[in-house]
């Protein structure tokens, strides 16, 4: 049986993480860490949100799960951090998920989740103006390459529940 990963793609905001952290918390699923040349943010922890190296330290892709370039960083995961039974979860960009899709499926089942929400919500939970905007200029695969989508317009409980039935239903 081959390794399976739950690749979650959404908007900033839409609740990617807050369901790696639930399928973790509740289900045991662990979660890929992406490292990324990107500099640290103040509220960040090396090895939680991101792992942060310098450019200087990426490697060869072909040790590489997934790639992807984004506002001039660059975003992977290398092979090794998938587990070798069992299921994981990452979170992930659709240009990143589409390398994925397309490099690795003999490797790994791979099922995309795509957690969608309103622009209201997302204003609501306090996503400024200048990350939406950025979220609109990325590469969009459109909802039929998803095998799961996840509405995350309501309470925490809510989504919980949607999450739980999805994770049941694979």
């Amino acid at each position: 049986m081959k390794p399976i990963i739950i690749a979650i793609v959404g908007d900033s905001g839409s609740g990617k993480t807050y369901m790696a952290e639930f399928l973790q918390n509740q289900l045991n699923v662990p979660t890929i860490v992406s490292y990324t040349t990107r500099p640290k943010r103040t509220e960040e922890t090396d090895g939680v949100e991101h792992y942060f190296i310098y450019a200087s330290q990426v490697p060869d892709k072909k040790d590489m799960l997934a790639y992807t370039r984004f506002g001039g960083y660059e975003y992977f995961a290398m092979h090794k951090q998938v587990p070798g039974k069992g299921v994981c979860s990452y979170i992930i960009d659709e240009k990143g998920l589409e390398t994925l899709c397309n490099n690795h499926r003999e490797s790994y089942d791979i099922v995309s989740v795509l957690i969608i929400c309103s622009q209201d919500a997302l204003s609501q939970r306090g996503i400024d103006s200048n990350r939406l905007k950025r979220d609109k200029g990325r590469k969009h695969l459109g909802e039929k390459f998803f095998d799961c989508i996840i509405r995350n317009d309501a309470s925490k409980e809510e989504f919980e529940y949607k999450i739980l039935c999805e994770f049941n239903r694979l």
